[in-house]
């Protein structure tokens, strides 16, 4: 409709929400060390399904590799068997992969755990010598597919048999549910080239998920190094795209691990650890713009030596969960929302039917019913037969602008064309429209009108009926006995069995034998 103009009115956000549309607030947080294990051994953390899932790779005094979940209370008492190493990420299925190889960089004989965190089914991958496969094994980044079955994980590259990193990725296949030896390879990468490639070795995190445009895509994030050290790489059945790179920036990027790429609202998100480094802020923004989110650091100080904030986002149908595992600091869960817009609730006005007539300035204001979403008023209707309209907005004058200005906000009866709608006291209701509207008739009485805009519908109580003197709810020969009487009397108090407004048939204001006349007429004829 050209008709209610329901204006958005966005909400102020909290935690430091910058963008208009938007509504963060956090869920629950727990500090992370009361849950009594070494951050030194759980360097490396996700959330999914409102729990945390962190991997304690403590082998000391024969204790053995253990994956914990965590919510708002603490440990849940679920556990996995987890891997020799911190790192822990997740695949696209939900399946937990952790690392099982010793740091820096024992992939041989050793590998990675994939676990089924619902039914608790697991499967333990041991890289051959002949895969080549060489990269870091403490962090890693979400993996490809279903790693129970067909997926793969991305690694930092290094040259195999020493001990340089270089500008490369190492990709660890899995096809069948068996490791494929032949597409576990080291891809060199030019475009990680230049002054800064040497010192790339540290805890580069490489996420695969698939961009805005569908595209299958590996997110390469530079862990020393923040602002547009962070690229697109596309990977396909052909391995990776160099040609079509794209260069992400992220405003106020930090150089902690940490970067999670999400799709939501029709938009490429990143959510990402910010400055102070190694503190616990982060911000959740699209490449190239202002965050939409930016939340401050909770810790004064340098919180661990891992150089590490873990968040990552999963979408739902309502929104984004954004979790938070800083070791040395808290698990934090935090929802991302629409902040839907408020509507502002249109006023109401009757045009016409009484003294004021119709003035596009003038209009009797009707009541809003928050709590049934309905407009109210009682209207007594002083002549025989009066005309009524509805307007949603009024002129402040009655220029030659002033219909023409409330025109678009003008609603009324649906009736024939070129006729009024007659008012028969027997309808349950009366359909209104925006468009080609009609005047409403109805008899002089007082009534309870009632407007639904949700259904565009009036429905009218009338309470007012003229010519039942006794009130006793029908107009007959009592009510003409009872008339006589109160004009002999000349009483016209309003009583349990008297009602003046009802007595006044002729709408002259006046009770008197005029009135008795035209009732008697009425009771008669039956024409009331």
């Amino acid at each position: 409709m050209k008709k209610l103009l329901l204006i958005a009115a966005m909400a102020a956000l909290a935690l430091g929400v910058n963008a208009e549309g938007y509504k963060f607030e956090k869920v629950w947080e727990l500090n992370s060390a009361s849950i009594g294990i070494d951050k030194g051994n759980i360097r490396q953390g996700f959330g999914m399904n409102g729990k945390f899932y962190i991997n304690d790779k403590n082998t000391a005094d024969g204790a053995v590799p253990t994956i914990y979940e965590v919510d708002e209370n603490g440990l849940t008492g679920v556990t996995f068997p987890g891997g020799r190493n911190c790192g822990i990420t997740y695949d696209q299925a939900g399946n937990i992969v952790v690392s099982d190889a010793v740091f820096p960089t024992a992939w041989v004989e050793a590998g990675i755990k994939v676990i089924n965190p619902t039914t608790g089914e697991t499967k333990d991958y041991v890289v051959p010598a002949e895969c080549g496969l060489a990269g870091r094994c403490d962090f890693l980044g979400i993996a490809m597919g279903n790693m129970m079955e067909d997926g793969a994980l991305f690694l930092t590259g290094k040259t195999p048999g020493t001990e340089i990193y270089t500008s490369g990725i190492a990709v660890f296949t899995v096809t069948g549910g068996e490791v494929d030896v032949d597409n576990c390879y080291l891809a060199p990468t030019d475009f990680l080239a230049g002054e800064t490639a040497t010192n790339r070795d540290n805890m580069t995190v490489m996420n695969f998920y698939e961009d805005i445009n569908g595209v299958p895509t590996v997110l390469y994030v530079f862990r020393s190094y923040s602002g547009n050290d962070v690229v697109k790489v596309p990977y396909g059945s052909n391995g990776f795209d160099e040609e079509n790179i794209t260069t992400v920036d992220l405003p106020g990027k930090g150089a902690c691990a940490g970067t999670c790429p999400f799709l939501w609202d029709g938009k490429e998100f990143f959510v990402y650890p910010t400055t102070p480094n190694y503190f616990d802020g982060f911000a959740i923004a699209e490449a190239n713009s202002d965050p939409i989110v930016t939340v401050p650091a909770t810790v004064s100080a340098n919180m661990n030596a891992f150089q590490s904030n873990w968040v990552n986002a999963e979408v739902d149908a309502d929104g984004v969960t954004i979790y938070q595992y800083a070791p040395g600091a808290n698990f934090v869960v935090y929802r991302l929302t629409k902040d839907e817009p408020t509507p502002v609730i249109p006023d109401v006005y009757m045009l016409g039917g009484d003294d004021q007539g119709w003035d596009c300035t003038q209009g009797t204001q009707f009541d809003y019913d928050a709590e049934n979403n309905v407009y109210t008023a009682t209207i007594t209707f002083p002549a025989e037969y009066n005309y009524f309209g509805f307007t949603t907005e009024l002129a402040e004058n009655n220029d030659d602008g002033g219909w023409a200005y409330i025109e678009p906000y003008r609603f009324g009866a649906i009736a024939d064309a070129g006729t009024d709608y007659w008012y028969s006291g027997e309808e349950e209701f009366i359909s209104l429209t925006w468009d080609d509207y009609h005047a409403i008739r109805i008899p002089g009485g007082k009534y309870e009108l009632t407007i639904n805009l949700d259904d565009m519908k009036l429905y009218i109580k009338n309470t007012y009926l003229r010519g039942d003197v006794n009130k006793d709810g029908e107009i007959d020969i009592a009510d003409v006995t009872a008339l006589i009487a109160h004009v002999l009397s000349k009483d016209y108090t309003e009583s349990e069995t008297f009602s003046p407004g009802n007595a006044d048939v002729n709408f002259d204001t006046v009770i008197d034998i005029a009135d008795v006349t035209v009732l008697i007429n009425r009771v008669l004829s039956k024409s009331w």
